[in-house]
């Protein structure tokens, strides 16, 4: 049988879509199983891409594996349950796929690469002096006052030091992060659940000192983009409209899961085309310019970059040792790579030095919260694309 044949695959529906193996057909039909809210692309032109000269030698590669062994491109694709992949390099697109019946016109749930476009939002209101780095989240939102997070800065949200008693175990039905699904909308209520993103938020619990280190929360940025909403005096995704996708050229709308009562799920709740996603990318390693105007503060680009100063490395499921920075991670190679991440394997990498993307939205088996042969893998993608004039390939 075909592996890029779905055709067989069990139906998604309401209930079941972020649920293996539905969501190899509910990823990218979110838009009609859960209630969204479309971010609108605005009435600019579109920003446009040229295909490669020299396109990238997808038969050629050798991409590294588990155990030290070698697999092909279209190997990695299978085996990661790839939707679609595109690279490119500077303005051109030197390799693009779609798989299944995926086509450059579908929109794919994001999952939590959703969060870094949280923190370039993030950067947008720091820029215009409406958000204090160094205040605490009750300052801007008083109902937290008495919670898990009321306590922590603003920065500390962004980079992932918050200390909220909320379990990140996908597989355990039991775990807060299950818990904020249900509140979103995204999974089906228990008795005893929240209704609804922000009530369940305030209703949260510390576990340890803000600060003290480094701990991987989707609710810490759903928190986040509550502190946005009110600094601002917009809802969030009006905002991340305004501020972010209305500007980058996108083609087409993106969308934003939100729950019965409106609040957009940001941690984890965009959705859009693989191209548009890749402008994005392409906005972010062009320093926030487009068109010579700033979207997206450089300097908050470069902060990033830099890196936070905690270790991921005792994360569970971390890709290796590195760092986060405002809702990025960032794991200190020698080409400054940084990247955006979602379970189910849903990549944007970026390679500065290289000059290149790789965007990928997939369905793998597992909700792995990042992958570290996926990760050597996407490297060794972009440094292949790279341009030998620029950068020497290794050898």
């Amino acid at each position: 049988m075909n592996r890029d044949d779905r055709s067989h695959l069990p139906e998604a529906t309401p209930q079941n879509w972020a649920t293996p193996p539905y969501h190899r057909q509910g990823l990218h039909r979110v838009e009609q199983l859960v209630r969204c809210a479309l971010l609108s692309r605005g009435d600019g032109p579109t920003r446009e891409f040229g295909l490669a000269d020299e396109p990238l030698d997808w038969s050629a590669l050798a991409l590294p594996s588990a155990g030290g062994a070698e697999i092909s491109g279209d190997e990695f694709l299978a085996r990661t349950h790839a939707d679609a992949l595109l690279v490119m390099r500077g303005e051109q697109i030197v390799f693009e796929r779609y798989l299944g019946d995926f086509t450059p016109a579908t929109r794919h749930i994001v999952m939590s690469i959703s969060k870094s476009f949280c923190g370039m939002l993030a950067g947008c209101l720091v820029e215009a002096g409406v958000i204090d780095l160094a205040s605490p989240t009750s300052r801007y939102v008083p109902e937290l006052a008495g919670g898990a997070f009321g306590g922590a800065t603003v920065q500390q949200l962004l980079d992932m030091t918050a200390a909220p008693h909320y379990d990140m175990a996908y597989l355990n039905p039991g775990a807060e992060v299950h818990a904020g699904d249900r509140a979103a909308g995204w999974r089906p209520r228990r008795p005893g659940d929240v209704a609804g993103t922000r009530r369940f938020l305030a209703g949260l619990r510390g576990a340890g000192v803000h600060g003290a280190g480094f701990q991987y929360c989707s609710g810490t940025t759903d928190v986040l983009a509550w502190v946005l909403e009110r600094a601002a005096g917009l809802d969030y995704r009006e905002l991340m409209t305004r501020s972010i996708w209305s500007r980058i050229g996108a083609e087409a709308d993106a969308f934003i899961t939100v729950d019965e009562f409106g609040t957009p799920y940001a941690c984890a709740g965009m959705g859009m085309r693989l191209r548009d996603l890749a402008r994005f990318g392409r906005l972010v390693l062009d320093r926030g310019y487009r068109d010579g105007r700033s979207v997206i503060p450089a300097s908050w680009i470069e902060d990033t970059r830099r890196g936070g100063r905690v270790d991921t490395g005792g994360e569970p499921g971390a890709a290796r040792h590195g760092t986060y920075k405002n809702q990025w991670r960032i794991p200190g190679d020698e080409h400054g790579g940084f990247y955006a991440v979602g379970i189910f394997g849903q990549y944007l990498w970026l390679d500065p030095v290289a000059d290149v993307l790789v965007a990928k939205f997939s369905a793998e088996d597992a909700p792995v919260p990042d992958d570290s042969q996926e990760i050597q893998a996407l490297s060794a993608i972009a440094r292949a694309a790279a341009d030998p004039a620029i950068v020497p390939q290794e050898t």
